[in-house]
């Protein structure tokens, strides 16, 4: 993982996962909505099992994981698969409901672009999300993330194939 230390907004800050944010990182690993929102397995998820999830996320030579601080833990952004040729890396967000409608998205996810264009040097971002989740697709294209495509029936959701939007951002 690339050394992160603190990334501080006016609202959020971004930093690295501390003992004290296990449990709300937990809560949101073993949240059922938030896993169908995520595109990841669903299931409840053991503390074993979330500490391992830390582990691999903060020691990921190709990643960077922070915890969204918001007075307190309020989620994590990721960075993924940061490519240095290719200047790129995927996005990844999540927030507590608490979180959501209150411009901590918005700016965590400026901090991290900022992070990725001036310490990563990265040029583009790209992430992807449920074509369903809407809040989600809005906030994306309202930072500036464009559509590149949309694979229809992609993600296997219980039986009810999802269409799932890849989406990029050029970083200036």
């Amino acid at each position: 993982m690339t050394r992160t230390g603190t990334v501080k907004g006016s609202k959020v800050k971004l930093r690295p996962p501390e003992d004290a944010d296990f449990d709300v990182l937990s809560q949101l690993r073993n949240d059922p909505a938030l896993q169908r929102q995520l595109m990841i397995a669903r299931g409840k998820n053991s503390p074993a099992e979330v500490r391992a999830w830390i582990k691999r996320r903060t020691e990921d030579p190709q990643g960077v994981f922070f915890v969204v601080d918001a007075t307190g833990p309020s989620g994590f952004v990721q960075l993924t698969r940061i490519d240095r040729k290719a200047k790129s890396a995927d996005l990844g967000i999540c927030l507590a409901k608490s979180s959501r409608g209150t411009g901590a998205a918005a700016e965590a996810m400026n901090l991290v672009e900022k992070f990725a264009r001036q310490r990563l040097k990265c040029a583009r971002l790209t992430l992807r999300v449920l074509r369903i989740n809407h809040r989600a697709v809005a906030l994306y294209r309202k930072l500036g993330y464009q559509t590149i495509t949309i694979e229809r029936r992609s993600h296997d959701d219980d039986g009810c194939w999802r269409d799932v939007v890849f989406m990029e951002k050029a970083l200036a």
